[in-house]
């Protein structure tokens, strides 16, 4: 099948970084695994018109993504892809993981994918692939959908990934890698194309009363040696010059850290810098560890302080954090030569 996968875009007055939406490009590979023809359409930097592009593709299933902010825009992506052609339209993302029946309500949307959605996209394009009936997606985990009478029906949950070392490695080739900065583009300046994201853990143990994450609040890891491999690939094969890592919490597992780091050293892919996106957590971190990660290519961090009053962060945000704590890791950070 020939599958589109489209990142609608934000349009919000602040320059975001620019980097290929990494959910898309796991979903790029598990499709591709299987023999699927793939394109990736961003609506941040792409300027070609989506109209155009459907029609060129001529898809048979066109899987969306979407936070909050994304929704609406996501809903007008569906709307036009239906004016054109009369395939399965799927959503994912973590606004339709959080709101599954409000999503999938739309004339335009088919079926939502809720929560990680590697196994369970690859599983129903498997099914669509086979012409499958509304009776057969209610075998899927992790499904909202549509039947042919309106009747809106939710699958059992799917459990999340325990083996992350399973899942293959994002491919970045279905998308137009010219167009793209860099993971923060106010702050580096690299050549189109060279800046690669990497997810060495999902999840986070943590329970900060703001946090949006769909998942159980529950911490997995790849083993450092996968994560090197990946590490790897972007630096010799895709020429990466900047990686930036996307964990929600980096170093709860403050050996893995280590291990992580003295094989980008051991590698010589200690020359390639690399930056926390998401930042860690400020009351796991000591100067040994900033220190080996600085001496493994890490030039900025960034620690969730979120409030510099003990009480909000105590009794509102439920931070498990210190005031204390949050003026040691910025100290440290900066004792070793590292930006925050």
């Amino acid at each position: 099948m020939k599958i589109l996968l489209v990142n609608p875009p934000y349009n919000i007055p602040i320059e975001t970084r620019a980097s290929p939406p990494l959910g898309l490009a796991y979903l790029a590979a598990i499709s591709e695994s299987k023999g699927h023809e793939v394109r990736a359409y961003d609506g941040e930097v792409d300027p070609e018109p989506l109209e155009q592009v459907v029609r060129n593709f001529n898809p048979d299933v066109v899987g969306i993504t979407a936070t909050t902010v994304q929704i609406k825009r996501a809903w007008k992506v569906a709307e036009k892809i239906k004016e054109l052609c009369d395939i399965p339209v799927i959503l994912g993302g973590v606004h339709p993981t959080l709101l599954p029946e409000d999503s999938v309500s739309h004339p335009a949307v088919d079926i939502v994918v809720r929560g990680e959605g590697e196994y369970t996209w690859e599983e129903l394009i498997s099914a669509l692939e086979k012409g499958c009936k509304p009776e057969d997606l209610e075998k899927i985990q992790g499904l909202t959908f549509k039947t042919p009478s309106g009747e809106i029906v939710s699958t059992p949950d799917r459990p999340v990934i325990q083996d992350l070392d399973s899942l293959p490695f994002p491919v970045y080739h279905c998308f137009k890698m010219y167009l793209y900065t860099n993971l923060q583009p106010t702050i580096d300046h690299l050549p189109p194309g060279r800046s690669f994201p990497i997810m060495t853990s999902r999840g986070c143990p943590y329970r900060c009363s703001y946090c949006s994450q769909i998942g159980p609040r529950r911490w997995r890891m790849r083993s450092p040696e996968n994560v090197v491999a990946e590490w790897r690939w972007l630096v010799k094969e895709m020429g990466a010059l900047e990686i930036g890592v996307l964990d929600d919490t980096f170093n709860i597992d403050r050996e893995r850290v280590i291990r992580i780091c003295d094989l980008l050293i051991k590698e010589k892919l200690n020359r390639i810098p690399w930056i926390m996106i998401n930042g860690i957590r400020a009351n796991l971190v000591d100067k040994e560890l900033l220190r080996k990660m600085r001496e493994a290519g890490c030039i900025r961090t960034a620690f969730g302080v979120e409030s510099g009053d003990q009480r909000i962060l105590d009794e509102v945000i439920h931070k498990q954090l210190t005031l204390e704590q949050i003026r040691n890791a910025f100290k440290w950070a900066k004792e070793v030569g590292m930006e925050t």
